[in-house]
């Protein structure tokens, strides 16, 4: 067994970056090995250095607990995957508990140094303390930021912590993802697209085009004052509003007369 493990380290002296080349990397080979012993499982020299390969960056106690319960409750030699499950290592189960754990994290801040000036705005906020505010890593300020801000996070009440708490999971989970979507996909630079180049059909004069000459439908009546008027046009209102009067006032005479007639 030493003697398998000397030659793969013989093999890849000479390579600063040998995945057998820190104390940790010849433990879990050794380990890897034993662990092939128990199974009666055959491994070369080049698997042993994939296992390791793609294990390093595991705890040694994440990978002896893996190693222990695989001896113990599998039948056959487990493959990379199935050992990084037994040692925790599930992506999922990760990415959720760092969620909580980030939320525990904010949680706290919040509560200390999260404070609403005279104007209603919520922001971090140092206050009278000594010293300094802890640092939060920017994947939890972009979380904050499009969950609702600092108001959302303070001023939550019992009813709105579930739907908080999710909405900050789900953005949290989603960081990555969202941070590898390139910008230029999203904001185009330059001139926008003529959106019908063929000539086929036109947009509506009134959405696209705000000379007053294109609607005029939305052009005031005439009878509509966009100046207050002058004695003069006041004087000459009143004289049409008293003809007016007056002809209403003779129409309804001459009904009554027709009427006393009949």
């Amino acid at each position: 067994m030493e003697m398998e493990i000397t030659t793969i380290e013989r093999r890849t002296a000479p390579q600063a970056t040998s995945p057998l080349s820190t104390p940790h990397s010849r433990w879990l080979g050794e380990q890897v090995a034993i662990l092939a012993e128990a199974f009666n499982e055959p491994l070369k020299p080049e698997r042993i250095r994939v296992y390791v390969q793609d294990l390093a960056d595991l705890s040694a106690e994440q990978l002896s607990f893996a190693f222990s319960r695989a001896r113990r409750g599998l039948k056959f030699f487990p493959r990379i995957a199935e050992i990084r499950e037994l040692a925790g290592a599930n992506p999922e189960r990760s990415d959720d508990a760092e969620a909580r754990a980030a939320w525990d994290v904010l949680m706290d801040f919040v509560s200390r140094y999260v404070q609403s000036d005279v104007f209603g705005n919520y922001a971090p906020d140092q206050g009278c303390r000594s010293t300094p505010m802890p640092i939060l890593s920017e994947r939890i300020l972009d979380t904050v930021r499009r969950s609702g801000s600092w108001r959302a996070f303070k001023c939550m009440t019992p009813s709105d912590f579930p739907f908080q708490q999710k909405r900050f999971f789900e953005e949290f989970k989603a960081w990555h993802a969202v941070n590898a979507v390139p910008v230029e996909r999203l904001a185009l630079r330059g001139e926008p697209r003529k959106a019908l180049a063929d000539g086929s059909a036109k947009a509506k004069p009134c959405a696209t085009d705000p000379k007053p000459s294109v609607c005029e439908s939305a052009r005031p009546s005439a009878s509509v004052l966009t100046e207050f008027p002058n004695p003069q046009q006041i004087h000459e209102r009143r004289e049409v509003l008293r003809q007016q009067v007056e002809l209403l006032a003779k129409q309804r005479g001459g009904d009554l007369h027709g009427d006393k007639r009949e």
